[in-house]
């Protein structure tokens, strides 16, 4: 097994969880090899301007979404620029294409995808930092080869979750609050909620490694198949049905592969197909950081400097360009590239075919060349190739927020993160936000509190139509627990809005064993009622109990 993790000589293995963690995870020949490797890279060219800007973004996002449980160093950096790397491959192989034959920059980068017409799976990101440095492409091409040695066609569940815990470790896991559901209870739910996916969006607003995705993916495509739907429209019904976010750039990634999985080999390559567009994004859904990135004053405001790095000047967008969403993705897609091709340093190129290709408004054009001028500077300071993955993603939670573009069915497993976890900073948003909805209790059970009930209550605000539905993953305290009272009420009013849910019921999973998760978990399900309508969380509950599968 050693020895062959080394030569990576077998061929067509199966990627059941058992194989993936025997072969690729942390104790594998593969990983400890690859790891190696890729920590030389890093600590050889970690100075370099892209790769600190990279990092520094990983770094801030990851704060944001896991608060002080968060641990910035190098080292998990670099496991996760392997993840990310890996799913990036394997969602080449799942195409059926012979990755050992491409080019590092064409499986990192993502341009067989756009040959195939297929957007929204790989592109540039945090972690392709590797290919702006010497020795990185040997590095991608031996990662490819131990990669392909796996049929990833033979795939019927989550394995980028899998992969995911085999190389990360369960205290990391833990400390980190990373909570994955097994996919037989992810099922279970989308089955419970999802009860006509012909004609329901469906969205996780914390889709993880993307389990929730792929039930409520195979969902539809199987009703779309029974109803006798080509598969061209069926694809594109897909793309607009079954939806994901997540702040965890890994999490992100792997979710964009798991719903190619979804998909499938034999849909993927189907001459009938048509282009296809994943609808996962790297956003945050709580939306913490309005000030910083996200709609103020009618843009969407994203800064890039800071401290001399980051965040100090701004990229601006009106918000009416999202309205059209695919739109503004080729925009900000073209704008990017236009930038990065070569130029003299200092000079602007002309953006009037552009502008007339997309039809953009007169009134619009003057603050896109400004957004343009400044990504021609990103270039000339080194720090591009990572603005148009990072604009995208963060307006993608603000249309989906958009009353018309709402949601029916909200699925999913929001982090679970206590209070006394929380950085200061947090810890003041998330009490004033909890406050103003009926959500806080302070007092002795302060440090209890948890970021998944205001989660819930501010998906259901933001991303939830009028009688839609939900069912959530959550801690089971959320059940009976004296601090999760206001949000077992139903009522999340504020100044501005008053938000009311109907709770249908809740399952109780304290009893299974083994634990399914390190803390007691249990489901709720509810629906969006009028203002004024709220039904308080049914006393009852339906308790499972037995031992689960090894």
């Amino acid at each position: 097994m050693w020895l062959e993790g080394v030569l990576a000589t077998r061929q067509d293995i199966v990627p059941t969880p058992g194989e993936i963690a025997r072969r690729l995870g942390a104790t594998s020949a593969s990983h400890e090899l690859d790891r190696a490797a890729l920590a030389a890279l890093y600590e050889q060219f970690q100075h370099e301007p892209t790769v600190q800007m990279k990092r520094q973004l990983w770094a801030r996002l990851l704060r944001s979404a896991l608060g002080t449980q968060f641990r910035d160093d190098d080292a998990l950096f670099i496991e996760h620029t392997l993840l990310v790397n890996s799913a990036d491959v394997i969602a080449h192989c799942i195409l059926g294409v012979d990755v050992t034959g491409l080019q590092p920059a064409t499986l990192l980068l993502g341009r067989t995808f756009e040959q195939a017409h297929i957007a929204g799976v790989v592109e540039a990101d945090f972690f392709d930092w590797v290919l702006e440095v010497p020795g990185g492409e040997s590095f991608v091409r031996t990662l490819t080869r131990r990669l392909a040695r796996f049929d990833w066609s033979r795939v019927d569940h989550d394995v980028l979750k899998v992969l995911y815990e085999s190389v990360i470790g369960t205290e990391t896991r833990k400390s980190l609050g990373e909570y994955y559901t097994p996919d037989w209870l992810a099922q279970q739910v989308v089955a419970e909620t999802v009860t006509d996916p012909l004609h329901q969006r469906v969205l996780d607003p914390s889709c993880g490694s993307g389990t929730f995705l792929f039930h409520a993916a195979r969902r539809y495509l199987q009703a779309a198949e029974t109803a006798g739907i080509p598969l061209a429209a069926a694809l594109h019904g897909l793309t607009d049905h079954v939806a994901g976010i997540d702040l965890h750039p890994v999490a992100a990634s792997l979710a964009r592969v798991t719903y190619l999985l979804a998909i499938g080999r034999d849909r993927l390559t189907s001459p009938q197909r048509g282009p296809i567009w994943v609808p996962v994004y790297l956003g945050d859904s709580v939306q913490w950081q309005q000030r910083l990135d996200l709609f103020d004053q009618g843009y969407l405001i994203i800064r890039t400097h800071s401290d001399g790095q980051l965040f100090q000047s701004e990229l601006r967008f009106a918000e009416h360009l999202l309205h059209d969403s695919r739109r503004f993705d080729q925009l900000v897609n073209e704008l990017a590239d236009l930038a990065a091709k070569p130029r003299q340093p200092g000079t602007v190129p002309s953006l009037k075919g552009l502008f007339n290709r997309l039809a953009i408004a007169t009134d619009d054009q003057g603050e896109i060349t400004a957004n343009f001028q400044l990504l021609c500077q990103l270039v000339d300071e080194g720090r591009n190739h990572i603005w148009s993955y990072y604009v995208r993603n963060l307006a993608w939670p603000m249309w989906l927020s958009l009353a018309e573009n709402r949601v029916d069915v909200l699925v999913g497993n929001p982090p679970w993160l206590a209070y006394r976890h929380m950085p200061a900073e947090m810890q003041d948003s998330f009490k004033e936000l909890s406050t103003e909805r009926g959500l806080w209790q302070g007092g002795e059970v302060t440090t209890h509190q948890d970021l998944s009930g205001l989660f819930i209550a501010r998906a259901v605000e933001q991303y939830l139509r009028p009688d839609g539905r939900f069912g959530f993953v959550v801690p089971n305290a959320v059940l009976d627990r004296p601090y999760f009272a206001g949000f077992r009420s139903g009522r999340y009013h504020t100044s501005t809005e008053h938000v009311d849910v109907a709770f249908t019921g809740s399952w109780d999973l304290r009893r299974l064993r083994p634990h399914i998760f390190p803390r007691g978990s249990g489901i709720v399900f509810g629906r969006r009622t009028a203002s004024g309508t709220a039904a308080a969380l049914p006393a009852q509950t339906l308790r499972w109990s037995g031992r689960l599968p090894a």
